[in-house]
């Protein structure tokens, strides 16, 4: 027997559970299913600044994420050459502080929120395929743990299922329209830290060495840290042919975070990714969206695909939960959604492309840090937590004071230490990234240079389940890597 529901969404991680919880609340009838069983693991940085909390709290997750003792950290050490920047994080509603979880403790409560708001969420249900009518996604079909193919019936279709989305590819818009290639891989462990307890086992941590990227983060459940590099992609693939030699070599080569995590205990096995790249697919259309990654991935370099995950189901809940019953009013809105996610994101899109080229920190930003005094004021950390988006953290008259302080302490020390080419580059991709923004284009193939590096020659683009459906496909312009993290 067919079934029927108010929303159906594929994928109750980040997104789909955040979307079903609020959903759920504004009385709608919402049927989440996913393929796997929780708790289990995703690759991730795992880090959620204060406005990703916020979300948590939102949704009604929080709490129970709060009760397996994650370290709150309310604070950020940023290490850059021979300088050092402390902050505190501007708060985001009552929250003040970040927390690092990992997944198999986040994502069960994700779904245990979303079941206490009253959206149903079985496990182990398997998508098969988009239903369609009139031209319009109207269910899916799916597979239950013992095989039998079930349909159900919908007013809103919702692909929440990760960058490898079958959703995106059973409605035509699996390409992307615009990617950007990443530089930067992610190399990780956890280990059971000294300094629990002390400020140092409460700040956040940001090492820069050369072209190399280190990061420390507190984490869950107390006692805990995550230990993260970032250097070029390649190196992934050396961290799992030689785990514990790659280590070593990071650790002599970041001295500071050598010096940080000494005494770290329990280390576990590295986790690792060279695939990380940015994009935006179409993400809205009749009858259906896509969430979370499924629709938007920006380099987790910055660490902020977590919270717009989060944001931008909330929002999708916001905008369509009284439309329902309307299929054009529910179409408009969609898409307005999927605008409003655009211009949220574009900015952080773009700080992600830019911190993922493989060189040593601007000399610009480094100046910055510099004039930057340490005090409890939030200020640079911003750029990462969100309070402000890069062009209103780095403004112009801010852009112009760091490069003539970088060009004076260039002549003064090293005549040849600043890439006069580089300086000029980088304060173009800015003025590119304003440009865009304020011509407010929606689903623009136009790049900003310096900021995005398409491929050549787009690689092999698989979606994690055949689709259902063929329809015809988006323009084929760039694509994202076919086996990347979800």
């Amino acid at each position: 027997m067919d079934e029927r529901c108010d929303v159906v969404i594929v994928g109750s991680r980040l997104a789909g559970a955040t979307a079903a919880a609020h959903l759920a609340r504004a009385g709608r009838r919402v049927v989440v299913l996913d393929r796997s069983h929780f708790p289990s693991n995703q690759l991730s940085t795992h880090l959620l600044f204060p406005s990703g909390v916020h979300e948590l709290q939102r949704m009604g997750a929080l709490d129970g994420i709060l009760a397996s003792d994650p370290v709150k950290s309310p604070w950020l050490s940023l290490q850059i050459e021979d300088s050092e920047l402390n902050e505190r994080w501007r708060p985001s509603g009552p929250i003040d502080y970040c927390m690092c979880v990992p997944r198999t403790i986040q994502d069960i409560e994700l779904v245990r929120a979303a079941r206490a708001a009253g959206a149903e969420v079985p496990e182990r249900h398997r998508f098969l395929g988009v239903v369609w009518r009139g031209g319009r996604a109207s269910g899916v079909r799916y597979a239950g743990p013992d095989g039998t193919e079930r349909t159900i019936h919908a007013k809103l279709v919702v692909g929440a299922d990760g960058r490898r989305s079958s959703v995106a590819a059973a409605v035509g818009s699996f390409r992307p329209y615009r990617s950007s290639r990443n530089g930067r891989g992610l190399v990780f462990r956890y280990g059971q830290d000294p300094l629990v307890g002390t400020r140092a086992g409460e700040t956040i941590y940001q090492f820069w060495e050369g072209d190399s990227l280190g990061f420390l983060f507190p984490s869950a459940p107390r006692g805990k840290a995550l230990m993260l590099f970032m250097g070029a992609a390649e190196e992934a693939a050396l961290a799992k042919s030689d785990p514990e030699g790659y280590w070593a070599d990071k650790m002599a080569r970041h001295p500071r975070m050598a010096a940080r995590a000494e005494g770290m205990t329990e280390l576990t096995p590295l986790a690792s990714t060279g695939a990380t790249s940015a994009y935006f697919r179409a993400s809205s259309g009749p009858g259906w969206a896509l969430l979370g990654d499924a629709g938007h991935f920006k380099d987790p370099v910055i660490g902020q695909g977590q919270r717009d995950a989060m944001w931008s189901g909330r929002v999708l809940a916001e905008t369509t939960a009284p439309l329902l019953e309307d299929p054009a009013e529910l179409d408009r809105a969609l898409r307005q959604w999927e605008q409003r996610r655009d211009r949220e994101c574009l900015p952080s899109y773009h700080f992600g492309n830019i911190e993922t080229r493989v060189e040593p920190v601007a000399p610009v930003f480094a100046e910055l840090v510099r004039r930057s005094p340490s005090h409890p004021t939030p200020d640079l950390g911003d750029l990462f937590g969100r309070a402000r988006s890069m062009p209103q953290v780095l403004s112009l008259t801010r852009l112009t004071a760091g490069l003539l302080g970088a060009m004076a302490r260039a002549r003064a020390d090293r005549p040849e230490g600043l890439s006069l080419e580089h300086t000029v580059r980088d304060l173009k991709v800015h003025l590119g990234v304003r440009r865009e923004l304020l011509s407010r284009r929606f689903r623009s193939h136009v790049l900003v240079s310096g900021s995005e590096h398409p491929y050549a020659e787009p690689p092999t683009f698989r979606a994690a389940a055949p689709a259902a459906r063929k329809p015809s496909p988006t323009p084929k312009r760039t694509a994202a890597p076919e086996e990347v993290p979800a």
